[in-house]
């Protein structure tokens, strides 16, 4: 028998494209989920037809979420946790897995995360002093110096720590390479200064402290360097263009981490190979579709694959799926354990989106992680991969956190295992925390 008070969920995202996904997703619940928008919400509030759900939950933008209820309440749940910039910003990332790998000398993430250096720096004229601090990297640099092909030198990328969708990412091989990329971001300072003396608001944020502006660059201070990964796999099949993959990863209370099989392949819009020593030609370097959708000819047929559907052998493609399973769970184990950046709390759930890169050798390599990943940048002709996470997302919700057993009927408990098939567990926190 359906409970006389059914869970309330208030969906309220930005996008259109993924309000859309969840409501059907939820939708699938009938009366056992009372599923609101925002406005639904507020509306039922203020002329008293709300109904007295014992159970409530956000899923709205992180800024959005009413963080005071979900902290003081066991029946108010979110799906994002309140902190977690130890997985989502890089250099607190990298600081994290560096911790972890010198307890676990053993760990995978030895070999499958680019060597990274933490990069902070507030003037130009205090480059020397950054560059201590990353001794390999200035002296890759100077062993460049005496390398005429830029094909065959040390290549390093250098990446804001709180930016995402490609923005303030640049590759380089030459200090003067670098101090001339760090100049024209100091050198923007004062417009954007300018711009935010308009604006009263600031910075704008999405998920949680990411900046989501290319503009917003200038005012960051701390970057990561990573070991350039200069010989990726390249594929015949797509034009022998770089690639990174798109792995949709959702955690779930205290803490339970689920991979989602349907992986994505992007692609970069020009070839590899002949562009390799050419560091200005992002097209070939860069592979994120959120630029490439803004260039003319723009082709998403071309841009995003299945993962599944790459010209590999099987066997290649269980390979590289089982390093990034295994990567994915020690970086979790190295995350959580450092509970002053990364906390869970029982009543939250959240979904993320790793980059891996891979090798001309098959070796997984993690890139970076992403709360509230772009899913538009799926595309409409893989769509069904962003419905299917969604779907897989919140048939977790809705068993772990919204619905009581005795109001689950087969049927239901039927589309709800179906909905979570395609989830791989690849992590469990052994010593789960009290709430």
């Amino acid at each position: 028998m359906a409970s006389s008070s059914p869970a309330t969920v208030i969906v309220e995202m930005d996008e259109p494209y993924v309000q859309a996904i969840l409501l059907r997703a939820f939708g699938k619940y009938g009366s056992l989920i009372n599923t609101q928008t925002a406005q639904e919400h507020d509306s039922a509030n203020s002329t008293g037809s709300s109904s007295s759900s014992r159970k409530l939950m956000h899923w709205r933008e992180y800024e959005k979420i009413d963080w005071d209820s979900v902290h003081r309440s066991t029946s108010v749940f979110a799906n994002a946790y309140c902190i977690r910039k130890g997985l989502i910003r890089k250099a607190q990332m990298a600081f994290n897995i560096r911790l972890y790998t010198a307890k676990h000398p053993e760990s995978v993430l030895k070999r499958g995360v680019p060597e990274t250096w933490i990069f902070e720096l507030d003037d130009i004229d205090y480059l020397d002093e950054a560059l201590m601090e990353c001794y390999e990297v200035e002296e890759g640099m100077r062993h460049n110096e005496d390398v005429e092909d830029p094909a065959l030198r040390q290549q390093f990328i250098l990446k804001p720590s709180l930016t995402g969708r490609g923005a303030g990412i640049y590759v380089f091989d030459t200090r003067e390479r670098l101090e001339g990329l760090l100049e024209k971001e100091f050198e923007s300072d004062d417009e954007q200064e300018d711009e935010d003396a308009e604006d009263e608001s600031g910075l704008q944020t999405s998920g949680g402290g990411m900046l989501s502006s290319c503009q917003a660059v200038s005012q960051i201070r701390e970057w990561v360097i990573q070991r350039y990964i200069n010989r990726p796999l390249l594929l015949k099949s797509h034009g022998e263009r770089k690639f990174h993959i798109r792995t949709y990863v959702l955690a779930a209370g205290d803490l339970t981490v689920f991979v989602y099989r349907h992986m994505l392949a992007l692609f970069a819009p020009h070839p590899y190979k002949q562009s390799a020593g050419d560091l200005d030609d992002h097209g070939a370097h860069l592979t994120n579709t959120c630029l490439q959708a803004k260039l003319d000819g723009f082709d998403e047929s071309k841009a995003v694959d299945l993962f599944w559907n790459l010209d590999l052998p099987r066997e290649k493609l269980d390979h590289i799926f089982d390093q990034i399973c295994r990567i994915l769970g020690d970086t979790f184990s190295a995350v959580s354990s450092e509970s002053t950046s990364f906390q869970t709390w029982a009543n939250c759930i959240e979904q993320f989106g790793f980059d891996f890169l891979v090798d001309e050798d098959c070796n997984a390599y993690m890139l970076e992680a992403n709360a509230y990943p772009d899913f538009k940048q799926t595309g409409e002709n893989l769509k069904f991969v962003v419905e299917g996470f969604m779907a897989a997302s919140v048939a977790t919700a809705a068993e772990k956190l919204l619905l009581d057993a005795n109001d689950v009927s087969q049927d239901v408990q039927k589309m709800m295992d179906h909905d979570r098939n395609d989830l791989v567990e690849v992590f469990a926190r052994k010593n789960k925390r009290n709430w």
